[in-house]
């Protein structure tokens, strides 16, 4: 993975869809090659050379998308920037994955103006030989025609209390997080298809049983199908509670997975991680042991 860039490396954020996919949504733009004049203020601060860039149509007077290819010694890839009245406001490395199947890998957010504001795109298909993007806009996951700015609330953040959400548990029946009342509660937002979220799961697992007689509950969190995580389950052991979220609620957590959270007896947000990692359970367990109800 490409490190140490100027910006602050973005999330990318996967998100789920039920809608069809409609060919009038989707647009191309064409590569050029070359460095893009708008980046020209940190293009010292950049480890790689940029190899070429487009800018995708928008419909916004305000906002430009440029994306491109990149290379670093014998490794390539992708970047994405966000440039507002003609100023970079955000710029990140990106991993497309080519000819993938699952839609959503290729889905984007990014967050601008202190992550109080974000746009959404899917990249459909990176055609190298074309020299090619197909992408469309997404907002709310429908696709649309133009890019659409999002004004961002961020509900779950470390400092702020949880807010009610409607659980289902795996057999369909209502999973309520009242009746947890007193108990400090680690949550996971993960999906299936994640593979950040596969690949933290064990070290999650060592959790449930070290804290097995503690006062904590462990909760995972999906908007998967049942279908999907029942598969998964079967060829897979994670020992947290498996519920799913309704459709008005999974907007609380944005479109990037995994999210690991802990929130103490009164509800309170005491711990909030974005982002996958083998060892993200140590970090969770430190701060359980530090917390006064179960030490």
């Amino acid at each position: 993975m490409l490190k140490n860039i100027f910006f602050s490396i973005l999330t990318l954020t996967i998100i789920s869809s039920c809608q069809k996919e409609q060919k009038s949504s989707y647009k191309t733009a064409k590569f050029q090659q070359g460095f893009p004049e708008i980046l020209k203020p940190i293009e010292k601060s950049l480890p790689f050379k940029i190899q070429s860039h487009s800018v995708l149509e928008s419909n916004n007077d305000s906002i430009d998308i440029y994306v491109g290819f990149l290379k670093q010694g014998k490794q390539s890839g992708n970047w994405i920037a966000l440039a507002s009245n003609n100023q970079i406001k955000q710029f990140t490395t990106v991993d497309f994955k080519q000819g993938s199947e699952n839609k959503k890998e290729n889905d984007i957010d990014i967050e601008f103006n202190n992550s109080m504001s974000r746009v959404s795109l899917r990249v459909k298909k990176l055609d190298t030989l074309e020299n090619q993007i197909t992408y469309s806009w997404t907002n709310q996951l429908i696709l649309t025609d133009s890019l659409t700015v999002v004004t961002i609330d961020k509900p779950l953040i470390k400092g702020k209390m949880f807010p009610p959400i409607k659980l289902t548990d795996i057999n369909g029946d209502i999973f309520n997080l009242n009746n947890l009342k007193g108990q400090t509660i680690v949550f996971n937002w993960w999906a299936v298809w994640c593979a950040p979220c596969r690949k933290e799961i064990p070290g999650l697992n060592k959790l449930v049983g070290k804290y097995s007689d503690k006062n904590v509950k462990f909760v995972s969190i999906t908007d998967d199908s049942k279908d999907k995580v029942s598969s998964f389950l079967e060829k897979n052991e994670f020992k947290y509670e498996i519920t799913f979220i309704s459709k008005n609620d999974r907007v609380l957590f944005g479109n990037s997975y995994p999210k690991n959270i802990i929130i103490d007896s009164n509800k309170n947000i005491t711990f909030y991680k974005e982002g996958g990692s083998e060892n993200i359970w140590r970090e969770i367990d430190q701060h359980l042991t530090k917390m006064n109800n179960i030490e």
